[in-house]
């Protein structure tokens, strides 16, 4: 069975506190198109804690993006919008400390290294079990998918459906867009690595396990809130 989470786009330590209560396996605190900074997502992911993974997803892959929610202490990166072996490369170099990669090193101030009083396990940890997922979600990014699925360092290809139709000049509930989406955990699978993908019209929780996807995005925390709202006024109104 896949890996069941949640988008996370209100910038609020209380709404990912509830979220990480719920029961979801992992979460992303989504920093490319919500409004939180830096200091928010740290507290939100505090609020997380241990209850499941955090991966932050963040607004473009460079080096000072990446390290600081990392030494904010999340469990995982997701980089938008790669499309070639030679962007995955450098957002490895970036993710990891060396000598398998670049990473500023301030293990002994950062929350992520339990503010320096794990430092030592805290790179010998992350450089062996650091999560690194890539967004494929580009006609180009799809066509290379081969050689950013053999970078090594690279944990997981999660699939974008909404930018990727677009991309395509698809409608987002077209079979071609559910064969992307069916191409991305296939590729994944065959090198070893985690899928990922949000649902879709097609690409419902079922329709995206068939397809082998391990990690599936089923809620988010605007959605949620924005159709119990109107589902509620509309019930009271009858």
């Amino acid at each position: 069975m896949p890996k069941f989470g949640s988008w996370l786009d209100i910038p609020s330590p209380q709404v990912a506190e509830i979220m990480a209560q719920s029961g979801f396996d992992f979460i992303v605190v989504d920093l490319e198109h919500g409004p939180a900074s830096i200091e928010t997502a740290q507290m939100q992911l505090m609020a997380i804690g241990a209850r499941c993974l955090s991966v932050v997803r963040v607004p473009e892959g460079t080096e000072a993006w990446i390290k600081r929610v990392l030494d904010a202490g999340a469990d995982g990166v997701m980089i938008p919008k790669i499309e070639s072996a030679k962007q995955a490369a450098e957002m490895v170099d970036c993710a990891f400390y060396a000598p398998k990669g670049r990473r500023g090193d301030a293990r002994g101030v950062v929350r992520a290294s339990g503010w320096g009083r794990g430092a030592d396990a805290d790179n010998k940890t992350w450089n062996s079990n650091g999560f690194l997922a890539v967004q494929i979600e580009s006609v180009e990014g799809l066509s290379n998918i081969e050689q950013i699925a053999a970078t090594k360092g690279v944990s997981q290809l999660f699939f974008g459906p909404s930018d990727y139709f677009a991309d395509a000049g698809l409608s987002i509930d077209s079979d071609e867009t559910l064969a992307a989406a069916g191409k991305v955990a296939k590729v994944a699978a065959a090198h070893g690595l985690a899928s990922g993908s949000v649902v879709f019209p097609n690409g419902t929780p079922q329709s995206l396990a068939k397809l082998g996807f391990t990690h599936i995005s089923v809620a988010g925390d605007v959605t949620t809130l924005t159709h119990g709202l109107k589902e509620s006024l509309e019930n009271a109104k009858r």
